[in-house]
Protein backbone atom coordinates (compact mmCIF):
# COMPACT_ATOMS: atom_id res chain seq x y z
CA UNK A 1 0.00 0.00 0.00
CA UNK A 2 1.43 3.38 -1.00
CA UNK A 3 2.09 6.22 1.42
CA UNK A 4 -0.52 8.29 -0.40
CA UNK A 5 -3.16 5.63 0.18
CA UNK A 6 -2.06 5.36 3.81
CA UNK A 7 -2.51 9.07 4.21
CA UNK A 8 -6.08 9.00 2.90
CA UNK A 9 -6.99 6.24 5.31
CA UNK A 10 -5.93 8.21 8.37
CA UNK A 11 -8.90 8.75 10.76
CA UNK A 12 -8.78 12.58 10.64
CA UNK A 13 -9.04 12.49 6.86
CA UNK A 14 -11.94 10.05 7.08
CA UNK A 15 -13.71 12.42 9.43
CA UNK A 16 -13.13 15.38 7.08
CA UNK A 17 -14.35 13.41 4.05
CA UNK A 18 -17.43 12.26 5.97
CA UNK A 19 -18.15 15.81 7.16
CA UNK A 20 -17.88 17.19 3.61
CA UNK A 21 -20.18 14.45 2.35
CA UNK A 22 -22.61 15.28 5.19
CA UNK A 23 -22.59 18.96 4.17
CA UNK A 24 -23.37 18.07 0.54
CA UNK A 25 -26.25 15.79 1.56
CA UNK A 26 -27.55 18.46 3.95
CA UNK A 27 -27.60 20.98 1.09
CA UNK A 28 -29.42 18.50 -1.15
CA UNK A 29 -31.91 17.83 1.63
CA UNK A 30 -32.40 21.57 2.15
CA UNK A 31 -33.24 22.10 -1.54
CA UNK A 32 -35.62 19.15 -1.45
CA UNK A 33 -37.28 20.36 1.76
CA UNK A 34 -37.91 23.76 0.18
CA UNK A 35 -39.46 22.30 -2.95
CA UNK A 36 -43.04 21.13 -3.42
CA UNK A 37 -42.02 17.53 -3.99
CA UNK A 38 -42.77 14.72 -1.59
CA UNK A 39 -43.12 10.97 -1.85
CA UNK A 40 -45.95 8.79 -0.62
CA UNK A 41 -43.82 7.39 2.21
CA UNK A 42 -43.07 10.95 3.39
CA UNK A 43 -46.73 11.97 3.22
CA UNK A 44 -47.66 8.87 5.24
CA UNK A 45 -44.98 9.63 7.84
CA UNK A 46 -46.21 13.24 8.09
CA UNK A 47 -49.77 11.97 8.65
CA UNK A 48 -48.64 9.72 11.51
CA UNK A 49 -46.47 12.43 13.05
CA UNK A 50 -49.39 14.87 12.89
CA UNK A 51 -51.56 12.29 14.63
CA UNK A 52 -48.99 11.96 17.44
CA UNK A 53 -48.58 15.74 17.79
CA UNK A 54 -52.22 16.74 17.83
CA UNK A 55 -54.04 13.66 19.12
CA UNK A 56 -51.75 12.20 21.75
CA UNK A 57 -49.52 15.16 22.66
CA UNK A 58 -52.39 17.69 22.30
CA UNK A 59 -50.08 20.31 20.80
CA UNK A 60 -51.72 23.74 20.59
CA UNK A 61 -50.27 27.05 19.43
CA UNK A 62 -48.63 29.12 22.17
CA UNK A 63 -49.65 32.28 20.30
CA UNK A 64 -53.08 32.69 18.79
CA UNK A 65 -55.70 35.32 17.97
CA UNK A 66 -59.43 35.76 18.56
CA UNK A 67 -61.06 34.76 15.27
CA UNK A 68 -64.53 35.32 13.87
CA UNK A 69 -65.32 32.85 11.08
CA UNK A 70 -68.06 33.90 8.66
CA UNK A 71 -69.22 31.39 6.08
CA UNK A 72 -70.76 32.34 2.75
CA UNK A 73 -71.58 28.72 1.89
CA UNK A 74 -75.34 29.04 2.31
CA UNK A 75 -75.54 32.43 0.62
CA UNK A 76 -74.59 31.86 -3.00
CA UNK A 77 -75.65 33.36 -6.33
CA UNK A 78 -75.41 32.41 -10.00
CA UNK A 79 -73.35 34.54 -12.38
CA UNK A 80 -72.56 34.19 -16.07
CA UNK A 81 -69.27 32.49 -16.86
CA UNK A 82 -67.39 34.85 -19.17
CA UNK A 83 -65.42 31.86 -20.49
CA UNK A 84 -68.64 30.48 -21.94
CA UNK A 85 -68.88 27.31 -19.87
CA UNK A 86 -72.17 28.23 -18.22
CA UNK A 87 -73.44 29.78 -15.04
CA UNK A 88 -71.20 29.70 -11.97
CA UNK A 89 -72.01 29.77 -8.29
CA UNK A 90 -70.28 32.52 -6.30
CA UNK A 91 -70.76 34.12 -2.90
CA UNK A 92 -73.50 36.74 -2.74
CA UNK A 93 -71.43 39.90 -3.18
CA UNK A 94 -74.22 42.23 -2.16
CA UNK A 95 -74.20 40.58 1.27
CA UNK A 96 -70.40 40.79 1.28
CA UNK A 97 -70.69 44.48 0.51
CA UNK A 98 -73.09 45.03 3.40
CA UNK A 99 -70.78 43.09 5.74
CA UNK A 100 -67.67 45.03 4.70
CA UNK A 101 -69.51 48.34 4.93
CA UNK A 102 -70.66 47.56 8.47
CA UNK A 103 -67.07 46.69 9.45
CA UNK A 104 -65.66 49.85 7.89
CA UNK A 105 -68.17 52.07 9.68
CA UNK A 106 -67.19 50.70 13.08
CA UNK A 107 -65.19 52.88 15.45
CA UNK A 108 -63.43 49.78 16.78
CA UNK A 109 -62.49 47.93 13.61
CA UNK A 110 -61.32 44.30 13.26
CA UNK A 111 -57.59 43.65 13.49
CA UNK A 112 -57.67 42.04 10.07
CA UNK A 113 -60.21 40.87 7.47
CA UNK A 114 -59.38 37.88 5.26
CA UNK A 115 -61.65 37.15 2.31
CA UNK A 116 -60.77 33.64 1.21
CA UNK A 117 -62.93 34.04 -1.89
CA UNK A 118 -61.83 34.19 -5.50
CA UNK A 119 -63.24 37.22 -7.32
CA UNK A 120 -62.60 36.09 -10.89
CA UNK A 121 -66.02 36.61 -12.47
CA UNK A 122 -68.10 39.82 -12.57
CA UNK A 123 -71.16 39.84 -10.37
CA UNK A 124 -73.63 41.09 -12.96
CA UNK A 125 -76.21 42.22 -10.46
CA UNK A 126 -76.62 45.98 -10.62
CA UNK A 127 -78.54 48.29 -8.35
CA UNK A 128 -82.30 48.30 -8.91
CA UNK A 129 -85.34 49.80 -7.17
CA UNK A 130 -85.62 46.85 -4.79
CA UNK A 131 -82.04 47.25 -3.60
CA UNK A 132 -82.46 51.02 -3.40
CA UNK A 133 -85.31 50.51 -0.94
CA UNK A 134 -83.16 48.17 1.16
CA UNK A 135 -80.37 50.75 1.16
CA UNK A 136 -82.71 53.50 2.39
CA UNK A 137 -84.36 51.25 4.97
CA UNK A 138 -81.02 50.13 6.47
CA UNK A 139 -79.31 53.52 6.09
CA UNK A 140 -76.44 52.01 4.12
CA UNK A 141 -74.62 55.23 3.44
CA UNK A 142 -71.92 55.09 0.81
CA UNK A 143 -73.52 52.72 -1.68
CA UNK A 144 -73.39 54.36 -5.10
CA UNK A 145 -76.56 53.70 -7.08
CA UNK A 146 -74.85 54.12 -10.44
CA UNK A 147 -72.17 51.57 -9.61
CA UNK A 148 -72.31 47.79 -9.80
CA UNK A 149 -72.06 45.57 -6.74
CA UNK A 150 -68.49 44.69 -7.73
CA UNK A 151 -67.40 48.35 -7.83
CA UNK A 152 -68.97 49.04 -4.45
CA UNK A 153 -67.54 45.92 -2.81
CA UNK A 154 -64.08 46.66 -4.19
CA UNK A 155 -64.33 50.21 -2.79
CA UNK A 156 -65.21 48.87 0.67
CA UNK A 157 -62.33 46.35 0.62
CA UNK A 158 -59.96 49.15 -0.42
CA UNK A 159 -61.01 51.28 2.54
CA UNK A 160 -59.65 48.71 4.98
CA UNK A 161 -55.86 48.52 4.62
CA UNK A 162 -55.85 45.56 7.01
CA UNK A 163 -57.84 43.37 4.64
CA UNK A 164 -56.76 40.97 1.92
CA UNK A 165 -58.13 38.53 -0.63
CA UNK A 166 -56.66 35.11 -1.41
CA UNK A 167 -55.71 34.29 -5.01
CA UNK A 168 -54.63 31.13 -6.82
CA UNK A 169 -51.93 30.29 -9.34
CA UNK A 170 -52.55 29.41 -12.97
CA UNK A 171 -49.55 27.82 -14.73
CA UNK A 172 -47.23 29.31 -12.11
CA UNK A 173 -48.67 32.79 -12.63
CA UNK A 174 -50.91 34.71 -10.25
CA UNK A 175 -54.52 34.48 -11.34
CA UNK A 176 -55.27 38.15 -10.73
CA UNK A 177 -58.80 38.92 -9.47
CA UNK A 178 -61.09 41.43 -11.13
CA UNK A 179 -60.55 43.66 -8.07
CA UNK A 180 -57.18 45.23 -8.88
CA UNK A 181 -56.58 47.78 -6.12
CA UNK A 182 -56.68 45.51 -3.09
CA UNK A 183 -54.20 43.47 -1.06
CA UNK A 184 -53.95 39.85 -2.05
CA UNK A 185 -51.77 36.87 -1.21
CA UNK A 186 -51.41 33.43 -2.72
CA UNK A 187 -53.32 30.44 -1.35
CA UNK A 188 -51.76 27.68 -3.39
CA UNK A 189 -52.53 24.11 -2.35
CA UNK A 190 -50.22 21.69 -4.14
CA UNK A 191 -50.06 18.09 -3.09
CA UNK A 192 -48.67 14.93 -4.66
CA UNK A 193 -50.40 12.58 -2.27
CA UNK A 194 -53.90 12.21 -0.93
CA UNK A 195 -53.73 15.25 1.35
CA UNK A 196 -52.24 18.73 1.51
CA UNK A 197 -48.65 18.55 2.72
CA UNK A 198 -46.34 21.45 1.93
CA UNK A 199 -47.21 25.12 1.68
CA UNK A 200 -44.97 27.75 0.08
CA UNK A 201 -44.34 31.03 1.91
CA UNK A 202 -42.45 33.33 -0.46
CA UNK A 203 -42.66 33.58 -4.26
CA UNK A 204 -39.55 35.50 -5.32
CA UNK A 205 -40.22 34.81 -9.02
CA UNK A 206 -43.71 36.35 -8.74
CA UNK A 207 -42.69 39.12 -6.31
CA UNK A 208 -45.44 37.97 -3.97
CA UNK A 209 -46.06 36.03 -0.77
CA UNK A 210 -48.61 33.57 0.51
CA UNK A 211 -51.79 34.89 2.10
CA UNK A 212 -50.65 33.45 5.46
CA UNK A 213 -47.35 35.36 5.23
CA UNK A 214 -49.23 38.52 4.21
CA UNK A 215 -51.36 38.21 7.35
CA UNK A 216 -48.18 37.73 9.39
CA UNK A 217 -46.75 40.93 7.89
CA UNK A 218 -49.90 43.04 8.28
CA UNK A 219 -50.78 41.99 11.83
CA UNK A 220 -47.45 41.14 13.44
CA UNK A 221 -44.88 43.29 11.66
CA UNK A 222 -43.06 40.39 10.00
CA UNK A 223 -41.03 41.12 6.86
CA UNK A 224 -40.39 38.37 4.30
CA UNK A 225 -37.75 38.35 1.59
CA UNK A 226 -35.46 35.85 -0.06
CA UNK A 227 -35.30 33.41 -2.94
CA UNK A 228 -36.58 30.08 -4.11
CA UNK A 229 -34.76 27.87 -1.64
CA UNK A 230 -34.44 30.14 1.33
CA UNK A 231 -36.54 32.86 2.94
CA UNK A 232 -35.60 35.53 5.44
CA UNK A 233 -38.17 36.64 7.99
CA UNK A 234 -37.20 39.41 10.41
CA UNK A 235 -33.50 38.80 9.63
CA UNK A 236 -33.78 35.08 10.44
CA UNK A 237 -33.34 32.16 8.05
CA UNK A 238 -36.59 30.32 7.29
CA UNK A 239 -37.83 27.42 5.30
CA UNK A 240 -39.52 28.64 2.14
CA UNK A 241 -41.88 25.65 2.14
CA UNK A 242 -43.33 24.38 5.40
CA UNK A 243 -45.34 21.41 6.57
CA UNK A 244 -48.27 23.15 8.31
CA UNK A 245 -49.40 22.40 11.83
CA UNK A 246 -53.11 21.64 11.80
CA UNK A 247 -54.03 23.23 15.11
CA UNK A 248 -57.75 23.70 14.53
CA UNK A 249 -60.67 22.12 12.71
CA UNK A 250 -64.41 22.99 12.65
CA UNK A 251 -65.08 20.91 15.79
CA UNK A 252 -62.33 22.52 17.87
CA UNK A 253 -63.44 25.97 16.71
CA UNK A 254 -66.99 25.34 17.86
CA UNK A 255 -65.74 24.14 21.25
CA UNK A 256 -63.32 27.05 21.80
CA UNK A 257 -64.89 30.10 23.44
CA UNK A 258 -62.30 32.44 21.88
CA UNK A 259 -63.66 31.65 18.40
CA UNK A 260 -67.01 32.51 16.89
CA UNK A 261 -68.61 31.12 13.78
CA UNK A 262 -71.56 32.50 11.77
CA UNK A 263 -73.19 32.45 8.37
CA UNK A 264 -73.24 35.78 6.59
CA UNK A 265 -76.98 35.64 5.92
CA UNK A 266 -77.74 34.97 9.58
CA UNK A 267 -75.64 37.94 10.67
CA UNK A 268 -77.21 40.33 8.20
CA UNK A 269 -80.73 39.28 9.14
CA UNK A 270 -80.27 40.13 12.83
CA UNK A 271 -81.97 43.23 14.28
CA UNK A 272 -79.57 46.19 14.13
CA UNK A 273 -77.31 44.00 12.01
CA UNK A 274 -74.58 46.60 11.43
CA UNK A 275 -74.15 47.37 15.13
CA UNK A 276 -74.23 43.66 16.05
CA UNK A 277 -71.59 42.82 13.44
CA UNK A 278 -69.39 45.66 14.65
CA UNK A 279 -69.67 44.46 18.25
CA UNK A 280 -68.87 40.84 17.35
CA UNK A 281 -65.87 41.66 15.13
CA UNK A 282 -64.26 44.54 17.05
CA UNK A 283 -60.52 43.96 17.48
CA UNK A 284 -60.67 40.40 16.08
CA UNK A 285 -59.47 38.63 12.97
CA UNK A 286 -62.45 38.23 10.66
CA UNK A 287 -62.17 35.28 8.29
CA UNK A 288 -64.69 35.03 5.45
CA UNK A 289 -64.94 31.95 3.23
CA UNK A 290 -67.08 29.13 1.96
CA UNK A 291 -66.78 26.61 4.80
CA UNK A 292 -69.31 24.20 3.28
CA UNK A 293 -67.92 23.71 -0.24
CA UNK A 294 -64.24 24.74 -0.12
CA UNK A 295 -63.01 21.56 1.61
CA UNK A 296 -59.65 19.76 1.28
CA UNK A 297 -58.15 16.51 2.50
CA UNK A 298 -55.47 16.88 5.19
CA UNK A 299 -53.62 14.57 7.56
CA UNK A 300 -56.28 15.36 10.19
CA UNK A 301 -59.24 14.76 7.90
CA UNK A 302 -61.40 17.03 5.75
CA UNK A 303 -60.85 20.73 6.49
CA UNK A 304 -62.24 23.93 4.96
CA UNK A 305 -59.53 25.71 2.99
CA UNK A 306 -60.06 28.85 5.06
CA UNK A 307 -59.22 27.03 8.30
CA UNK A 308 -56.13 25.54 6.64
CA UNK A 309 -54.96 29.09 5.85
CA UNK A 310 -55.49 30.08 9.47
CA UNK A 311 -53.56 27.01 10.65
CA UNK A 312 -50.70 28.02 8.35
CA UNK A 313 -50.82 31.61 9.62
CA UNK A 314 -50.66 30.32 13.21
CA UNK A 315 -47.73 28.10 12.20
CA UNK A 316 -45.90 31.25 11.06
CA UNK A 317 -46.99 33.23 14.13
CA UNK A 318 -45.52 30.49 16.34
CA UNK A 319 -42.23 30.41 14.45
CA UNK A 320 -42.37 26.97 12.82
CA UNK A 321 -40.83 28.51 9.67
CA UNK A 322 -37.62 29.53 11.46
CA UNK A 323 -34.53 27.36 11.03
CA UNK A 324 -32.82 26.37 14.27
CA UNK A 325 -29.03 26.27 14.13
CA UNK A 326 -29.13 23.48 16.68
CA UNK A 327 -31.36 21.53 14.29
CA UNK A 328 -28.93 22.13 11.42
CA UNK A 329 -26.02 20.97 13.59
CA UNK A 330 -27.98 17.89 14.65
CA UNK A 331 -28.76 17.06 11.02
CA UNK A 332 -25.16 17.66 9.89
CA UNK A 333 -23.76 15.43 12.64
CA UNK A 334 -26.17 12.63 11.77
CA UNK A 335 -25.51 12.89 8.04
CA UNK A 336 -21.74 12.93 8.64
CA UNK A 337 -21.88 9.77 10.76
CA UNK A 338 -24.04 8.07 8.14
CA UNK A 339 -21.63 9.22 5.41
CA UNK A 340 -18.76 7.65 7.37
CA UNK A 341 -20.69 4.39 7.51
CA UNK A 342 -21.61 4.46 3.83
CA UNK A 343 -18.06 5.26 2.66
CA UNK A 344 -15.99 3.13 5.05
CA UNK A 345 -18.41 0.31 5.79
CA UNK A 346 -18.79 0.62 9.55
CA UNK A 347 -19.74 3.04 12.28
CA UNK A 348 -16.93 5.37 13.40
CA UNK A 349 -14.98 4.04 16.38
CA UNK A 350 -15.63 6.07 19.53
CA UNK A 351 -12.67 6.03 21.92
CA UNK A 352 -14.55 6.99 25.04
CA UNK A 353 -15.24 5.23 28.31
CA UNK A 354 -18.90 4.42 27.84
CA UNK A 355 -21.37 2.88 30.24
CA UNK A 356 -22.43 -0.73 29.82
CA UNK A 357 -25.85 0.40 28.52
CA UNK A 358 -24.26 2.77 25.97
CA UNK A 359 -21.86 0.05 24.81
CA UNK A 360 -24.83 -2.28 24.29
CA UNK A 361 -26.60 0.37 22.18
CA UNK A 362 -23.45 0.98 20.15
CA UNK A 363 -23.05 -2.76 19.57
CA UNK A 364 -26.73 -3.04 18.51
CA UNK A 365 -26.52 -0.20 15.99
CA UNK A 366 -23.24 -1.53 14.62
CA UNK A 367 -24.93 -4.84 13.75
CA UNK A 368 -28.38 -3.67 12.70
CA UNK A 369 -27.59 -0.32 11.09
CA UNK A 370 -30.21 0.72 8.47
CA UNK A 371 -30.14 4.02 6.62
CA UNK A 372 -33.90 4.21 6.27
CA UNK A 373 -34.41 3.10 9.88
CA UNK A 374 -32.01 5.71 11.25
CA UNK A 375 -33.59 8.43 9.11
CA UNK A 376 -37.04 7.39 10.31
CA UNK A 377 -35.84 7.83 13.90
CA UNK A 378 -34.17 11.09 12.88
CA UNK A 379 -37.44 12.38 11.41
CA UNK A 380 -39.38 11.56 14.60
CA UNK A 381 -36.76 13.33 16.75
CA UNK A 382 -36.81 16.32 14.38
CA UNK A 383 -40.60 16.62 14.59
CA UNK A 384 -41.05 16.04 18.33
CA UNK A 385 -38.07 18.10 19.53
CA UNK A 386 -37.53 20.73 16.84
CA UNK A 387 -40.99 20.76 15.23
CA UNK A 388 -39.52 20.27 11.75
CA UNK A 389 -40.57 17.61 9.27
CA UNK A 390 -37.69 16.31 7.17
CA UNK A 391 -37.79 14.30 3.95
CA UNK A 392 -36.08 10.98 4.58
CA UNK A 393 -36.21 9.03 1.32
CA UNK A 394 -33.74 11.12 -0.71
CA UNK A 395 -30.84 11.03 1.83
CA UNK A 396 -31.55 7.33 2.47
CA UNK A 397 -31.26 6.71 -1.27
CA UNK A 398 -27.98 8.64 -1.44
CA UNK A 399 -26.43 6.76 1.50
CA UNK A 400 -27.58 3.40 0.15
CA UNK A 401 -26.16 4.25 -3.29
CA UNK A 402 -22.77 5.18 -1.81
CA UNK A 403 -22.77 1.97 0.21
CA UNK A 404 -23.70 -0.09 -2.86
CA UNK A 405 -20.97 1.48 -5.00
CA UNK A 406 -18.40 0.90 -2.25
CA UNK A 407 -19.32 -2.75 -1.85
CA UNK A 408 -19.25 -3.40 -5.60
CA UNK A 409 -15.92 -1.62 -5.97
CA UNK A 410 -14.09 -3.34 -3.14
CA UNK A 411 -15.77 -6.75 -3.31
CA UNK A 412 -13.01 -9.42 -3.53
CA UNK A 413 -12.90 -11.37 -6.75
CA UNK A 414 -14.15 -14.96 -6.62
CA UNK A 415 -11.56 -17.66 -7.17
Amino acid sequence: MSKTRDFFLLPPVKIIVSALCGIVILLITWVYLNSYYTLGVEDSLFDHETLIKHTFLKIKPEKTKPFVFISTGKDLSLVDDTAGVGNLVVSDRYKLFKLMQALNQSKNKPEFVLLDLQFYYPFNYTVNDSIQNIIKKNHLVGFLADKSIDDSLQAEIQKNHNSAVSVLLDNNKIDTPIYKKINYGIADYITYGGSINKFRIYYHDLHSISIAALMHEKMDGAVYSGGKYGTICNHRLCFNTIWPSYYYNPESIRSDSTFQQYHIGELLSLPNAAQTIQSICAGKVVVIGNFEDDVHSTSTGELPGTIILIDIYLSLLNGTQYVSWVWLGFLLLTFSVMSYTAIYGKLPKINLKLSIFTNMLYSYFSKYFSYLGVLLLLSLISVLIFGVNISLFLPAFIFSSIDFIRQKKYRPKEL
